[in-house]
């Protein structure tokens, strides 16, 4: 039964239940999560503990997230890559020199645009983390550089321009904001990361380009 050609909010929450079943099934066979195919519900999210890392991908939680995600996924982009070996096109500030900005610009002009089928963002999460990439590989830091929302925002753009419709896009962080619903996309599932004491938690978003 639907009002106005909307589900009544107990089909909705039946519905929910049922989808949630059927991903918590593909979560104990290590296949890919379906999304739900509205905005407005809930979407899945996990909480997992591990021990913090400064190599993300390391971590055995977001590993298994990351290679699930990934499943099916031939041409992946990765700007801050660094040990990760999860794309087939990666870029490493200490061997490269090329900022992630630099090197998605270069990307952009060889390769062109749409044809990637993933990308996955983790940059350094805080200013403090950004200067310390820049000093380890000898390169001044000014205060433009280590503001991390602008490079946020600026690696999004270029890899949104990368990606193809029905691609996926991965980021992790401190929150949850991923790629956004503003540029077309739809997030299919979170996975928070605790790692004890003062520790702030790992979280990770799994988001499909669904086109604006």
């Amino acid at each position: 039964m639907t009002t106005n050609g909307k589900p009544i909010a107990g089909e909705r929450t039946i519905g929910f239940t049922l989808w949630l079943a059927e991903q918590e099934e593909r979560l104990a066979e290590n296949e890919i999560i379906q999304p739900f195919e509205s905005w407005n519900e809930p979407l899945l999210i996990r909480r997992e503990w591990s021990m913090p890392s400064r190599w993300t991908f390391s971590m055995k939680p977001v590993s298994a997230f990351i290679e699930r995600h990934l499943s099916g996924c031939e041409e992946v982009v990765d700007p801050f890559a660094g040990r990760s070996k999860y794309a087939n096109h990666s870029n490493d500030l200490a061997d490269s020199r090329m900022t992630a900005t630099e090197w998605l610009d270069q990307m952009i002009a060889d390769r062109g645009v749409g044809w990637a089928d993933a990308v996955l963002l983790d940059p350094p999460y805080s200013p403090r983390q950004i200067a310390e990439c820049y000093r380890g590989i000898g390169r001044k830091v000014n205060g433009k550089d280590t503001q991390n929302s602008r490079l946020y925002r600026e690696a999004i753009e270029r890899l949104d321009v990368l990606l193809k419709d029905g691609g996926k896009a991965i980021r992790c962080g401190w929150n949850t904001n991923g790629f956004g619903k503003t540029r077309g996309y739809v997030m299919n599932e979170v996975l928070l990361v605790a790692h004890g004491g003062a520790h702030n938690d790992t979280i990770i978003t799994a988001e499909t380009k669904v086109g604006r």
